[in-house]
């Protein structure tokens, strides 16, 4: 529920929903996770009756980011939201954008120690990662080897993913050997190589993880290409649609994600909030959504909820 004394304060010059206009700049353009998102989005637009547009970097960018984002300030868009792809390359732009009285929140990957007024979060970290891991152990034992691959080295979600699997390692499953952390360039290309050059390295491997959607095709492809489906889990942060070929065919194993359709609307309803001047108590019902979403004032994060797994038995009861 909504407070009556916002915890973010009555803003000065608030919006109306009427004129209110807000803008997503993903990590790329054009794959199906954040198609979803734009759908999702687009969906709390027109039920809110706000004005949204969402454009991204072909590839994952910095630089590329950095331009769009600019625009979008200078455009006058009352929110831009931003997925970062390089957390030091926006804190400079977000301060801008600030001072020029633009809000910018973050959604889908934060950019911590920045001047975002909130964080738009599909799951904590630590639970993404505690959970690709876990199931990851279920499937290949206590003592197995596994590889990691993942998208820029720039985009600190990722990394704090692949740091809650570190942990995790360390702290349960002493035994389990991770053998490589290799970073692509947001191409499935660079993942099936890196993918087929663990499997190569390691004829013993016995798991590899795909840290971002972009990894997750190249993997999938590099087992079957390999013949290792049987024989070797893979698995990613991977939005079903991406997978489901995959998962059905045994190349890849499972997936670990959230609904990114959901993340795009609260992303827009959150945005609304906030350029109308509102705050949020600690759980958040929000008109569109089944679970309500929950409010962590110290860190300014809205919280859409748990990571979600998606195998063979249930991927076809999702359609993003």
């Amino acid at each position: 529920m909504l407070a009556a004394t916002s915890l973010i304060g009555v803003l000065t010059g608030a919006a109306s929903a009427a004129d209110t206009r807000v803008a997503f700049v993903p990590q790329i353009q054009g794959i199906p996770y954040y198609v979803a998102m734009e759908e999702g989005a687009k969906a709390a637009a027109a039920k809110f009756g706000v004005t949204y547009v969402q454009q991204g970097p072909t590839s994952t960018n910095s630089a590329d980011q950095l331009r769009i984002f600019d625009s979008f300030v200078n455009q006058g868009f009352n929110v831009v939201a931003v997925s970062p792809v390089d957390v030091e390359t926006l804190k400079p732009a977000i301060a801008r954008a600030k001072a020029q009285g633009v809000h910018v929140i973050t959604s889908d990957a934060d950019a911590a120690g920045s001047a975002r007024d909130f964080y738009v979060a599909q799951a904590r970290d630590q639970d993404l990662g505690f959970t690709i891991l876990d199931e990851m152990v279920k499937r290949v034992g206590q003592d197995g080897k596994i590889a990691i691959i993942s998208d820029a080295p720039t985009i600190q979600s990722l990394n704090n993913w692949i740091s809650a699997i570190q942990e995790r390692a360390k702290s349960k499953y002493p035994k389990l050997k991770i053998v490589s952390v290799d970073h692509t360039d947001g191409t499935a290309a660079r993942a099936f190589q890196f993918a087929t050059d663990a499997m190569t390295r390691n004829p013993d491997l016995k798991g590899i993880i795909g840290i971002a959607s972009t990894t997750c095709p190249g993997i999938g492809q590099a087992v079957e290409a390999s013949g290792k489906g049987g024989s070797i889990v893979s698995a990613g942060f991977c939005s079903p649609n991406t997978v489901r070929d995959y998962v059905k065919s045994g190349a890849m194993t499972y997936s670990v994600l959230w609904n990114p359709s959901d993340l795009g609307y609260l992303t827009v309803w959150a945005a609304k909030e906030l350029a109308e001047g509102r705050g949020f108590e600690a759980k958040v019902p929000v008109d569109g959504l089944k679970a309500e979403a929950s409010w962590l004032p110290a860190d300014k994060i809205l919280l859409l909820g748990p990571p979600m797994v998606f195998t063979a038995e249930n991927i076809d009861q999702f359609k993003f």
